[in-house]
């Protein structure tokens, strides 16, 4: 069975503060063509953790590709809490995204601690997964680079496929003729 991590960029961190911001729209396309090929090529469990951003735009799109494909969607929330500073759409989407989703659980099943506990969980996100769909570009920082430096930590010693998007390919792909 394989399974695809997704992750990437909080709205704000791309300057987006609205969902009916376009943005959304491009990167919402560029993710479903990136779970589909996934989905082609085996991808059974895609697997986010329920941040706000590029991992709500991937849970909309898994959920919405499943009339197409045999795939689920699982949400592995890093801590309890973790969601405490969203705001109430915020966290309307995300109970609407665990409701609809195949399997929900918690990496730690207690309140944050401390920092260390992001390196644990995105050492087991890599370990429990085959791959992952990250949007991230250096150029731009974000929270991102420690899972997305992680990874390439694991694949100097472990087979692990990374899809790591950047702006220039979402830039590639609104001009290979993309219309929303």
């Amino acid at each position: 069975m394989k399974k695809t991590l997704i992750a990437g960029y909080r709205p704000y961190e791309l300057g987006i503060f609205k969902d009916s911001d376009p943005k959304v729209d491009i990167l919402t396309d560029v993710l479903k063509s990136q779970i589909s090929s996934h989905a082609e090529a085996g991808t059974e469990w895609f697997i986010i953790q329920g941040y706000t951003g590029i991992e709500f735009y991937a849970a909309r799109c898994v959920l919405e590709l499943k009339s197409e494909y045999d795939i689920s969607l699982a949400v592995l929330k890093p801590f309890h809490g973790f969601d405490e500073k969203y705001k109430p759409h915020e966290k309307l989407q995300l109970e609407q995204i665990l409701k609809d989703c195949d399997f929900h659980q918690f990496i730690f099943d207690r309140p944050y601690k401390n920092p260390g506990m992001f390196k644990i969980i995105n050492q087991f996100l890599i370990r429990h997964t085959d791959q992952a769909i990250i949007i991230y570009d250096e150029e731009t920082p974000s929270k991102t680079r420690y899972l997305y430096n992680e990874i390439l930590e694991f694949q100097e010693n472990n087979p692990y496929n990374i899809e790591r998007i950047q702006f220039d390919d979402i830039n590639t792909f609104i001009d290979s003729g993309y219309d929303s």
